[in-house]
């Protein structure tokens, strides 16, 4: 995206850097730089913005928030008071919204007696330096905004939109209808297929929602009154749209990146502020919001210690809190047990909600398991969403060692009993079933969220009757560890784990002010592996006597032991053995021989085979290999499958890795293996008794052409003074199928060379 210096400084209170810092600064800290030039008085950097920050960077204020953390700077808001007018929006329209899960949150807005003119120069100015032509002052205050806040919007003629029976435009956000057309701005004309977003009202579409307006209700310069309409979609329906009917735009592309609900009034107020200063109007006292399903902000933290050592940096506390205050990110330090036990009780009494979401419903309603995710969440840590994968994740502990915070599992019988995990290492079983969880307090105390009780109670462990039964006790790994909990702003969307924010850290603190270490090991002397010592001898010695390894498909369509998760129907079991794999790879390398060049395939394998009893590792080869590993090894392997396994109980233990075999992989140049099949060809000739063969290959080589691949010396014998040598030839390309016309023309081309050569003569 292209960025201007002197429109980032109108959100900066002190006076920006040169473009050239700027562009410096950012692309060592921030983004990288595609390109950086002089406009006129201004300064223009393009800036690429990878989708992980598409949420927030992909708009001037964003922008301008990262300028103000890499050079330490005052962010300034732009603007954004308007005077209103006592009328309601909804006296002139109603909204709705078909799926609440594709329209993430929708706004409208009345705004009347405006009157469309040329936008001011600094506008226009501005527009046409981001590419964007200038249309008229309301449809260029709508880019304009969309560029500052990253948050597209469209702004509809009024008087052009169907009213109903009442007077009021019904405004619909509904799926298009199949066969459905619509003219757009451009004056293409498209065709909507079932599950395309249309912003309509009861006759007809109006906008291809989050892509592009139409034609039918656009502005032009006899529109009066406009409805301003301010949306967040979700964003794979929209790429899905953009995608089918090949239509890209400034606004597909940013809702495909996905952004924040919470944009939506801060673009619309801002639009409104900017058409009362700029065009006039009468704007409406409020506006219709529907917002199905608000967000709780994500928290989300990290301990000093797990910074300094993903970083390997000794960063001390007091310059994280700096680089916080500079990302603008609201922080605490806390310790998540402690905290998890002060916030507990204030919650008891609030309602119970199966399927409670830790983000959308609590803290408002609970089940049991997003009780305790969204304590600890609260206090900085992730843990899974139900009591099974909380089982799972937690670390084991016994009854005597239960202490507060620590989470108490149970089968009280009588709810949705799980067996195995759902999401944290899914398919992990627990054959006692766990349905329930609470959080222990101290004092014999467990709080828990119950339908029992319609809510969240604090209650005896022991008398509580959905604690009767028992399966175990976890606590929550590193919970004692002092922490910094960061709340996220609505904005960063890329903010989600530790990682992302220890990211941050090293990003603002500067990857060029961290020294380079050499990475110290913590071992002890080399310990020699011998299970790897020996397989890798093997190999040696099976590769040395003209072997080839090759590694086949564990998972086969027959065995005896099969997959509970199979990923398909052909790979449902574990191979009992190794052969069908070794022959099918024997078959393989003996239909492609002749181009490989080796006289006669032999492949082995080693892997580990699966039954009933257990499971080891086995060789299995093409040819004996018994006489060859005795010599070697000294021990007998016996025929057939060897099992490697117990073949090492018989092996000494190695004292280094210093004869095993080094790779040398010279100068070998890397070809292309052709997907096209080769074809063989023999010749044989009689030569003169002196006449190598050397010679008649270098003959043969000569006059073959590029799509000679192979040539070996097959036959050889002397008779009457004369020599009959035959040679194999494959031919093979790398751009079609040959055919023997093609094949047969280079024949003849060789055949007639070989024969102007006194006493030669093809046979």
């Amino acid at each position: 995206m292209l960025f201007l210096r002197g429109w980032l400084q109108d959100y900066i209170e002190e006076g920006l850097p040169s473009g050239e810092e700027l562009a410096d600064k950012l692309g060592l800290h921030s983004f990288e730089i595609e390109s950086q030039k002089q406009l006129g008085d201004d300064f223009v950097i393009d800036i690429d913005i990878l989708p992980n920050r598409a949420h927030d960077a992909l708009s001037y204020l964003g922008m301008a928030m990262e300028v103000s953390t890499v050079f330490s700077l005052k962010f300034r808001m732009p603007e954004m008071p308007f005077e209103k007018s006592e009328y309601s929006s909804g006296d002139y329209i109603t909204l709705d919204i078909e799926d609440p899960k594709l329209v993430r949150r929708a706004t409208k807005k009345i705004i009347r007696d405006i009157k469309v003119d040329e936008s001011p120069d600094w506008l226009r100015e501005r527009l046409e330096a981001m590419g964007q032509r200038s249309i008229n002052n309301i449809v260029d205050i709508t880019n304009f905004v969309m560029y500052e806040f990253g948050q597209p919007l469209h702004a509809f003629d009024y008087d052009k939109l169907t009213k109903g029976k009442d007077g009021k435009v019904n405004i619909h956000i509904r799926g298009a209808k199949k066969g459905e057309k619509i003219k757009l701005l451009d004056g293409r004309e498209m065709e909507l297929e079932e599950g395309m977003l249309v912003i309509s009202d009861d006759e007809k579409a109006l906008d291809i929602a989050g892509v592009k307006g139409g034609t039918v209700s656009g502005i032009d310069e006899n529109t009066k009154n406009i409805m301003v309409s301010v949306c967040n979609f979700e964003p794979s329906n929209i790429r899905r749209t953009s995608k089918v009917l090949g239509l890209r735009t400034d606004a597909s592309m940013r809702f495909e990146r996905d952004i924040a609900p919470e944009l939506v009034p801060e673009a619309l107020h801002r639009v409104c502020h900017l058409v009362k200063e700029l065009v006039g109007g009468d704007i409406s006292s409020d506006y219709l919001d529907i917002y199905p399903r608000p967000l709780n902000q994500y928290k989300l933290g990290v301990t000093l210690d797990r910074v300094n050592k993903i970083l390997g940096t000794s960063i001390k506390g007091e310059e994280v809190e700096d680089i916080f205050r500079r990302l603008g990110f609201k922080y605490e330090k806390l310790i998540p047990v402690k905290n998890v036990l002060a916030l507990a009780p204030n919650y008891i009494g609030v309602p119970y909600l199966y399927g409670a979401s830790v983000r959308a419903d609590a803290p408002r309603s609970f089940d049991c398991s997003s009780f305790a995710s969204y304590l600890y969440a609260e206090s900085g840590m992730a843990i899974p969403c139900t009591s099974i994968d909380q089982y799972i994740f937690g670390e084991k502990i016994k009854e005597e060692d239960l202490r507060s915070g620590d989470l108490v599992f149970s089968n009280s019988g009588s709810g949705n009993i799980w067996k195995e995990t759902q999401e944290y290492m899914k398919g992990t079983k627990v054959p006692e079933g766990i349905d329930h969880i609470g959080i222990y307090m101290g004092d014999g105390q467990v709080i828990h969220a119950t339908r029992y009780k319609n809510g969240v109670v604090m209650e005896d462990l022991k008398t509580s009757e959905q604690f009767k039964n028992i399966i175990g006790y976890c606590r929550i790994p590193s919970s004692d560890m002092e922490r910094y909990v960061v709340t996220a702003p609505f904005y960063r969307l890329d903010l989600r784990i530790e990682e992302d924010l220890i990211e941050e850290i090293g990003r603002v603190y500067g990857y060029q002010n961290i020294k380079e270490e050499e990475p110290h090991s913590g071992h002890g002397p080399v310990v020699i592996h011998k299970e790897f010592y020996w397989i890798n001898k093997i190999k040696d010695i099976l590769v040395e006597a003209g072997f080839s390894e090759v590694h086949n498909y564990t998972f086969v369509d027959e065995g005896e032991v099969e997959l509970e998760n199979s990923l398909s129907v052909d790979k449902s079991f574990l191979r009992k053995d190794m052969l069908r794999g070794v022959n099918a790879s024997l078959a393989l390398g003996n239909l492609h021989a002749p181009i490989i060049g080796f006289e006669k395939i032999k492949v082995f394998e080693i892997g580990t085979v699966f039954d009933r009893e257990g499971e080891h590792l086995e060789l299995l080869a093409s040819d004996s290999v018994s006489v060859i590993l005795k010599e070697n090894l000294g021990v007998d392997v016996g025929e057939g499958a060897i099992n490697i396994t117990k073949l090492l109980e018989k092996l000494p233990d190695p004292q280094n890795y210093s004869d095993l075999s080094k790779i040398d992989f010279g100068d070998n140049k890397f070809s292309n293996i052709s997907p096209y099949p080769f074809i063989l060809r023999d010749i044989a000739l009689w030569v003169p008794k002196e006449v190598e063969s050397l010679k008649v290959y270098k003959v043969i080589k000569e006059n073959a052409g590029e799509l000679l691949k192979k040539i070996s010396l097959f036959d050889e014998f002397e008779k009457d003074e004369r020599v009959s040598y035959g040679f194999r030839l494959v031919f093979q390309s790398q751009e079609k199928t040959l055919t023997d016309v093609e094949v047969n023309e280079i024949m003849d081309s060789i055949t007639k060379e070989l024969n102007r050569n006194d006493g030669w003569s093809v046979r």
